[in-house]
């Protein structure tokens, strides 16, 4: 069990949520849309229930996304992609007022920052999956590509930098609303457009051009393209660390090390795949079973950013090996020795289900034992609201 210590809950009792959002089209439109939608929203119901909602559209999504997609690929029927785009919109939706309304309800507590931004970093792998099939990526290197590097990494970066400065800070133009909005867009539009439109080559005519980037399919493009504003934004949540911990006088390589966190997650994900996929061709289970393999990393990750935020709260260090590692770490070194024999010498079927079950079973614990623990100290309920109402 995750027990936390008596100091640790203190520290969490005291802890008061610093963000600010600085999004240009926030401010000009989806402020104004989203208190409009505050007004249908009941004052019983809680900010927690508000957040769950939204987060259990996207799994359903994803599901069925998955459902005629399991290989990332090929036409899906129309109303997929329109249920895919209306999803995300309701689930950004939700995301915003769950806090609007534990404001309005006078229910604001550290369990509701930290429910939400533990679903967020779930929604993350699930959405980036959704893209890939909606997309058309097809099997290979690509769905890691946009997961690991467009979607966790800016998310770990923006939980780590809250960690150290104290306030979650996003810029004018940011993926939790502009990029969001876009994604919307995508999803929206390939209903229209259809998912071949993705797969098309329009560099081909230009002849100057090198083979390796004439050959660019749309989507290719499009995740390149996206890998130039998550390096910009990184660069600035190091800058912030970097300047907030000199100016306390504090260390500064001890904070950089714990980006190894994700440096972990993503390098044994891609030595995983190309040692399996090297040895075992079309029959690796990142072929046949890829969108397990990255929901049950995407578990991993969810966990470790919890922890990341819970242990800001508790004014707690972060290490950096920690027990939700471990299932990735050995079914990664299980793979590099299967390839290395240039046998199978442990079933990748069965090391997928190991995995599988190993990341689920550790997170709900890690979650139910959480909230139990907070809300039997702070007094609260995590899907009722218990403090006095305040209009």
């Amino acid at each position: 069990m995750n027990r936390l210590s008596k100091s640790a809950l203190e520290n969490v009792a005291k802890h008061k949520y610093s963000g600010i959002d600085d999004s240009i089209l926030a401010k000009l439109i989806l402020q104004k849309y989203w208190n409009f939608c505050l007004r249908f929203v009941p004052l019983s119901i809680a900010p927690n229930l508000i957040t769950l909602t939204g987060t259990i559209t996207i799994l359903i999504s994803f599901f069925i996304v998955g459902y005629y997609s399991p290989k990332l690929d090929g036409e899906l029927p129309t109303w997929v992609y329109i249920l895919s785009g209306l999803s995300l919109f309701f689930y950004q939706t939700m995301d915003n007022l769950d806090g609007k309304q534990a404001r309005r309800t006078g229910s604001s507590s550290p369990l509701g920052q930290l429910f939400d931004h533990g679903c967020d970093s779930i929604v993350c792998t699930l959405q980036s999956l959704i893209v890939a099939s909606v997309l058309n990526y097809e099997l290979g290197i690509m769905p890691l590509v946009q997961t690991f590097t467009i979607a966790l990494l800016p998310f770990w970066m923006a939980t780590w930098e809250e960690y150290h400065t104290g306030t979650l800070h996003l810029g004018p133009i940011n993926g939790p609303d502009e990029g969001i909005v876009i994604i919307v867009i995508t999803l929206l539009a390939t209903g229209f457009l259809g998912s071949s439109f993705w797969v098309i080559r329009p560099l081909e005519s230009f002849n100057f051009l090198p083979q390796i980037i004439s050959g660019l399919r749309l989507n290719e493009i499009v995740i390149s393209s996206l890998a130039f504003p998550t390096i910009i934004t990184c660069y600035f949540n190091i800058k912030h660390v970097v300047h907030h911990l000199q100016s306390k006088n504090k260390p500064v390589l001890p904070a950089l090390s714990q980006i190894l966190v994700w440096i972990i997650i993503t390098g044994c994900s891609f030595i995983w795949y190309y040692t399996s996929t090297l040895l075992l061709n079309e029959n690796s289970i990142w072929f046949t079973n890829i969108r397990t393999i990255l929901f049950s990393i995407g578990f991993i990750f969810g966990e470790l950013v919890s922890r990341l935020i819970l242990a800001h709260m508790c004014h707690e260090k972060y290490n950096i090996i920690q027990a939700p590692l471990i299932p990735l770490l050995l079914a990664t070194f299980v793979s590099v020795l299967n390839y290395y024999r240039g046998e199978v010498i442990f079933s990748e079927y069965i090391l997928m289900i190991i995995f599988a079950t190993f990341s689920l079973v550790h997170y709900s614990l890690f979650v139910k034992d959480t909230i139990q623990q907070l809300c039997s100290y702070l007094k609260i309920k995590c899907f009722k609201i218990t403090q006095k109402k305040q209009n």
